[in-house]
This record gives C-alpha cells, structure tokens and sequence, in this order.
C-alpha cells in the first residue's frame, strides 16, 4: 500500500535542482523507487528534477543521504545534493549547525552558515596516486588528454579554450561519446570541461552520468577539477579555488600533502525553492 500523497521539497545548488523527501518514518516503502524517480523527476510530465533525495536515520552518522539520479539509477553521493539535503535536514530539526552523514561513498561533515543559505561540505581524503593524469583520448574527443578522479563518483576533467563560447550540442556530444566509452569507463563517468579564468578562477561545465544532460552545477566535479588543477599547478592548492559554473560560484579549499589531498571543502548555497505534496499523478 502507497502513499496518496507525498510531502516533498524543490530545493537546488547552484542551479543543480532536486526533489527532496523526509523518509526517516519510511514513506516510501512500498515503491519501486527506481521506477518512482525517473517519473517524478521527469521535465514536462512531472515536478522534474536533476535528482532526488531521501534523508534517512544513521546508525553511522547523523543521517543517511540516499540520492538518485533523474534515470532512476542510484547514485554514491553528489556534491550539491549534499549541501540541499544537508539545509534541509537542519530546517526539518534532524540535526544542528554542524553535522556528519552516511553515503555510499562514505561519511561526509556539512556546516551551515549564519545566513542559513551558505553550506561547505567536507570530503573524505582523496589519495593522488589513484588520481590519473595526462591521459590519452582518440583523436575526436574533447582534447588530446583527459584527468580522471573518483572524488565521490567518477570525474573526468579536460581542459579547453573559450568554453563559454562552446556550442550546448557539442557539449552533449562529448558528453554521451566520454561517459558511455565502455573500454576506457566502464561503469561510466561523469564528463566535466573547465576553463583556466585566472590564477584561482575556473571555469566548468559539465555533463553528468545519470542525468545525461549538463547541469548547471556539479559540486563534486568541481571538486575533482580543483584538486587536478592544484596537482597540476594550474592554480595554487593553498589558498581557495573559484569555481564558475553556469548556476554560480562554488568556493573549493584543500590541501596537497604527503601524497594526500585532505581537508576538502567546498562551499556553496543551497536553496529551497518550494514545498509541497507530490500526487499520484506525478509518479504514476
């Protein structure tokens, strides 16, 4: 027996838009989420979203994220779903100011700011040499050579010129040709293009695995795209990365120490936009 109705609530990240939904009481048993998602985040025939998001009870942290993306597939964590989830299990009184929870990815801490809007999510520790850089790609791809790390979920970062300028479609074509190279990403990638703006400025766009489109945001792209532009010496790993995507600015911190990044923020707004119930109609 389902739910007739579902509280649920619109929030996003920098653009990044996801449908949130408190299932500590277990609302949602009974459906078959895989099915549910990719209806309910569905443009034009539902509510749509990028992705949706349970918060759920931890016997690990302070909450568990649960996150999926728009095609139904279950995700190990996203970045800007992160800092979303996090606002919104401190507007639903689950937890305080600071806090930790449960992924698939591991334990995360999140921290919400004076203006209640601002979060910074910490990451786990990422170790460089299971970072590859330089790598080759066939000649058609993005560039020559592409950087591929798993801050979270699988990245790749390619450096390229004038990328405001880049076609959407082209965007996409890349896109689909790097996350579905089986030989070289077998269980997919994300694809994220960045643009050296200045010194501590970088550009990015990217297309997520999942979605299967570009997003506005993707925060643990940027993620990814800081620490490889650090390790690369594109940008100085001491002091904080700027990252320019399409849906606002995202502030990356870190540090570059015994064959280690630790310490990684980042940082970034999280809006609720919208709360509601989702009706039948909407899944169905």
């Amino acid at each position: 027996m389902t739910a007739k109705t579902i509280p649920f609530s619109k929030m996003n990240g920098c653009g990044n838009d996801f449908i949130v939904i408190d299932n500590r009481e277990q609302i949602m048993d009974g459906f078959e989420l895989s099915t549910f998602v990719k209806n309910i985040c569905s443009r034009g025939t539902s509510l749509g979203a990028d992705g949706f998001m349970m918060l759920e009870s931890s016997d690990l942290a302070d909450f568990k994220m649960r996150y999926f993306n728009a095609d139904g597939s279950e995700g190990e964590m996203c970045g800007n779903g992160a800092r979303c989830l996090s606002r919104f299990a401190y507007l639903a009184g689950a937890v305080k100011d600071t806090m930790t929870f449960e992924t698939l990815a591991g334990v995360y801490q999140a921290e919400i700011f004076d203006n209640k809007q601002t979060v910074k999510v910490k990451f786990p520790d990422v170790l460089l040499d299971e970072l590859k850089l330089h790598q080759p790609y066939p000649p058609g791809g993005p560039a020559a050579n592409y950087h591929y790390g798993f801050v979270g979920v699988p990245h790749t970062v390619w450096f390229v010129e004038e990328l405001a300028k880049i076609d959407d479609q082209q965007i996409i074509q890349w896109g689909k040709q790097v996350r579905y190279n089986e030989q070289l990403f077998p269980q997919g990638t994300n694809v994220n293009f960045i643009e050296v703006i200045g010194r501590q400025t970088l550009q990015i766009r990217t297309y997520e695995r999942g979605v299967e489109a570009e997003t506005y945001a993707c925060g643990s792209g940027s993620t990814a795209a800081a620490i490889i532009a650090g390790i690369m010496e594109v940008v100085d790993p001491d002091l904080p990365v700027y990252l320019q995507t399409r849906g606002g600015l995202l502030t990356i911190s870190y540090e570059l120490a015994g064959g280690v990044s630790r310490d990684i923020f980042m940082e970034g707004n999280a809006k609720l936009v919208a709360t509601g119930e989702l009706l039948p109609d909407s899944w169905m």
